[in-house]
């Protein structure tokens, strides 16, 4: 019996894992040159652009988000799927109260990291 739950321990710890890597990993992509489209204004006070450069830099950036999104499409499901199944295994292991307190972190994660809340 303790077999079984050491196996089923290391399955939820190993999917849990697998998910928050797979999910940082898809963030990363997505935000590692934030300090170019989150603040294009210091982007360009930095670099001294030109309104004219400053133009096709946004203009750049954008096509590169869009990118990103194109490239992120086919993985996305699978990311999410991933995470959820991971989530609703820990919610398994909580409390009531616990899992209340799980929402609200998971509320503030996507809060203050996501523009699309989805979860």
């Amino acid at each position: 019996m303790q077999q079984s739950k050491n196996v089923a321990l290391a399955f939820l710890l190993g999917t849990f894992l697998t998910g928050g890597a797979l999910g940082f990993t898809a963030n990363r992509y997505m935000t590692r040159d934030k300090v170019c489209s989150s603040d294009r204004g210091s982007l360009t006070e930095r670099l001294s652009l030109t309104p004219d450069q400053s133009r096709a830099v946004d203009s750049i950036l954008d096509d590169r988000g869009r990118q990103y999104g194109v490239a992120m499409a086919p993985i996305k499901p699978a990311i999410d799927s991933i995470k959820l199944n991971a989530r609703q295994q820990i919610r398994r292991l909580l409390t009531p109260e616990q899992a209340l307190e799980l929402d609200k972190m998971i509320a503030e994660m996507n809060d203050s990291t996501r523009t699309n809340k989805e979860d």
